[in-house]
């Protein structure tokens, strides 16, 4: 979860497994050792409920939980929600690959879960882009997201020449959810402040990354700190930010997510509420 350079690229990690070609068959597997991961069956329940009450039932703290065994069972599910990496989308070619989480979650009963889906842009053999791609990646985020969640989220550094494939992607997506359920997506810190494609998208929040944000980094923390904010008004209801860089004069009032490059502990997190206070 690494910011990017100018451009919006960003290269990510390798695959831990063996790229293959994708069927329904084999993302219907790895949706079923996904569910063996060890996440509590939790979020989402009873009638169907506008996307906007959905959005306020999130607590307004979310813990990131990416690829590596986490033990949040210290959290207060009260007040702290888990965005959790449920796999990840790769794209080469023409073809699309998924890979489902593989280490354990432990959260306590009652924790509202987030399933952060990251998609993957193949550098070496760029993606096709093409609309059979499109369907079959939504069908990919939809094996791996499955579960009683509290909203979905996805996590794609698009370049502008991804962006309409990225934007058609996530209207694909938004009518195969339930309405209840929220769509989020990460977002660049310049996709925030210096441009306005965002209010584009059909989504319920989109969460600034103000982190490990590179060659945009001063410019950024700048903007910010002279009391900037974000231009689409999606992108004005959440911050998303990192345990160990500290930053100041940020918005008020906004759900906050948090990142660590390690695995959370119950001392880590309370320093990283502590480090919140003077401007939550």
């Amino acid at each position: 979860m690494d910011q990017c350079q100018d451009n919006g690229a960003r290269d990510g990690p390798t695959p831990l497994l063996n790229t293959t070609r994708y069927s329904i068959r084999a993302i219907a597997l790895l949706a079923v050792l996904l569910a063996m991961t060890g996440m509590s069956d939790t979020g989402v329940s009873g009638p169907q409920a506008p996307v906007a009450d959905a959005m306020e039932r999130l607590p307004p703290v979310m813990l990131w939980a990416w690829e590596r065994r986490e033990d949040l069972s210290f959290i207060d599910p009260g007040a702290v929600g888990v965005a959790v990496l449920a796999g990840t989308v790769y794209l080469y070619g023409g073809e699309v690959a998924a890979r489902p989480r593989f280490q354990p979650l432990i959260v306590p009963a009652g924790t509202l879960l987030l399933a952060v889906v990251r998609i993957q842009a193949n550098h070496a053999r760029p993606p096709s882009l093409s609309p059979d791609q499109r369907a079959a990646a939504v069908r990919a985020i939809d094996h791996l997201a499955r579960g009683r969640f509290a909203g979905l989220q996805i996590d794609f550094d698009a370049t502008r020449s991804q962006r309409g494939f990225y934007r058609d992607l996530l209207f694909d997506l938004r009518r195969s959810l339930p309405r209840s359920l929220p769509l989020s997506i990460t977002a660049i810190a310049s996709w925030c402040t210096y441009d306005d494609w965002l209010a584009t998208l059909p989504i319920d929040e989109a969460v600034p990354m103000l982190f490990r944000m590179g060659p945009d980094s001063d410019r950024v923390r700048e903007f910010f700190a002279h009391g900037g904010d974000c231009r689409a008004s999606v992108a004005r209801r959440s911050l998303g930010i990192a345990s160990d860089e500290k930053l100041v004069n940020l918005p008020l009032g906004r759900r906050v997510y948090i990142f660590s490059s390690h695995a959370w502990s119950r001392q880590q997190e309370l320093t990283a509420i502590e480090g919140m206070k003077p401007w939550r």
